[in-house]
């Protein structure tokens, strides 16, 4: 299989939806527990083509479907439609564990004991029902304040509502609404009769939630219950039986000097899917290619290179040092570079490096927005500084964004919804040291780059893990690696 056939067509990012529980009651929710650690995919545990129809449920005879669960209230079949009624919290759980799916059903207030009682799409449950869990929740009077909303149900039994809104209109009795939830990770949209009304990005995924409905202080019987599995909102998410992505780490800087425009050709040539490289600013403001913060280790001159004009960077050979064979190759500016992967192909996985401002990571951007490159398929932005990586959100927030970081955080999928991250990028041995991260980022829709790895032993042991990229010295070794693998 050549690579040309395997690699990934990124995809265009969308919006994911997640669903919360209405409060059952007037006491104010409180704040959130310990969330459950994610679900790591099993190749054992076949995952659903997007666009498959995982649940399509009518309800005929008298008899509960196969695989659905009433777990509190009452639940039965009547007149061809479910029928659920609670007090507090009636659930009925059923489905599968899916990370990117759409839950569509009609339903119908029959009884409530008033205008603030509620049904919920549940979007995260586990079979038992048991806490904690997820759902989006309509309430008979929903042209109230909080008539839908997101919200959690935490491990202590009590609520953590995190979105709400008025709906345009009142769901009211004896009336059917078309109520849809897509949930894409940590991300989730509320539709009402087809219109969006709320959208959240704080759902958290747990171990084994599935699709649930439920009823607080009603009767309410449903219809048409249909759940499909939705693309990724994350085009770097590894796809079953896709490779991971290969990464050249400054080029193929193996077998050429890092961080030149001959690294980069090597590594177009070996099929890397990204080339990485390192941004900083010249003493005049223009930004080049380059790791070190001096240019001592990988050029004939020396010296701090923010202390350097681009006259005295354009004079320096980066090729001398690493073979006589690439003597005279210069250090390039990033725009080069980006001229360069226009004309010749590639994507920039872009480091920024020592920014010490909002406007020179501007500069990096914009000479490749002139370069006609600076689009999401084609540049990805990552950096060991957060700040790095807020103004980058905010100067081009279209880019996709990934953490550098050596070390792993305690909460690696807070981290990326505080950032808003495509990609959580830690060294290899970080995350060979904890491997469950993966899962749990992959759950919240979140992609692993690992970095830097250049052995058989180890490729093997992150593909294990499901990383989606692999960012490498040896592109063209990772590549014949991962072809051969079949």
């Amino acid at each position: 299989m050549t690579r040309e056939t395997r690699s990934r067509t990124l995809r265009p990012t969308t919006v994911l939806v997640i669903s919360l529980v209405l409060t059952a009651g007037a006491s104010a929710p409180s704040a959130v527990a310990a969330d459950v650690p994610l679900r790591q995919g099993s190749p054992a545990t076949a995952v659903p083509a997007p666009g498959a129809t995982v649940v399509s449920q009518t309800f005929g005879g008298t008899s509960l479907p196969s695989g659905w669960k009433a777990v509190s209230g009452t639940w039965k079949v009547q007149n061809g439609r479910l029928v659920g009624t609670g007090g507090s919290r009636a659930r009925i759980t059923f489905g599968t564990p899916l990370t990117d799916y759409r839950f569509e059903a009609t339903a119908r207030f029959v009884k409530v004991d008033n205008t603030s009682r509620w049904f919920a799409l549940g979007l995260d449950l586990p079979s038992s029902g048991a806490t904690p869990w997820w759902i989006a929740t309509l309430r008979s009077g929903s042209t109230a304040s909080n008539g839908v909303e997101f919200a959690r149900r935490t491990p202590s039994d009590t609520w953590n509502v995190t979105d709400t809104a008025a709906a345009v209109g009142a769901a009211g009795t004896g009336k059917d609404v078309r109520v849809r939830v897509d949930v894409r990770g940590m991300r989730a949209t509320w539709y009402l009769d087809g219109r969006k009304v709320l959208t959240t990005d704080k759902l958290r995924r747990s171990a084994n939630g599935r699709q649930a409905l439920l009823v607080d202080g009603a009767t309410v019987s449903f219809d048409n219950v249909k759940v499909t599995s939705l693309p990724s909102a994350n085009p770097f998410l590894r796809g079953a039986g896709e490779p991971a992505l290969a990464v050249a780490h400054r080029g193929a800087s193996a077998a050429a000097p890092e961080n030149t425009l001959a690294a980069q050709e090597l590594a177009r040539r070996a099929g890397a899917d990204w080339i990485e490289t390192d941004g900083q600013i010249s003493k005049d403001g223009v930004p080049y290619v380059m790791h070190d913060s001096t240019v001592d280790r990988t050029t004939d001159g020396t010296g701090d290179l923010t202390t350097l004009t681009s006259r005295q960077l354009d004079a320096l050979d980066a090729g001398s040092w690493f073979s006589a064979r690439y003597a005279g190759e210069r250090v390039p500016t990033l725009r080069a570079q980006g001229a360069d992967i226009k004309a010749r192909g590639g994507r920039l996985l872009l480091e920024i490096k020592r920014a010490a401002s909002k406007d020179q990571v501007a500069r990096m951007l914009g000479v490749l927005r002139e370069a006609g490159i600076l689009t999401p398929d084609r540049v990805f932005v990552q950096s060991f500084s957060k700040q790095h990586l807020i103004w980058a959100r905010e100067l081009a927030p279209e880019l996709p964004r990934g953490y550098l970081t050596s070390t792993l955080d305690a909460d690696p999928v807070a981290v990326a919804r505080e950032l808003g991250l495509t990609a959580y990028n830690p060294k290899a041995t970080a995350l060979t040291a904890r491997p469950s991260v993966v899962g749990d980022l992959h759950r919240s829709g979140v992609a692993t780059m690992a970095w830097t790895v250049d052995t058989t032993a180890q490729w093997k042991t992150l593909d294990s893990l499901g990383v989606d990229a692999v960012i490498t010295n040896r592109p063209a070794e990772l590549v014949a690696w991962q072809d051969a693998q079949g």
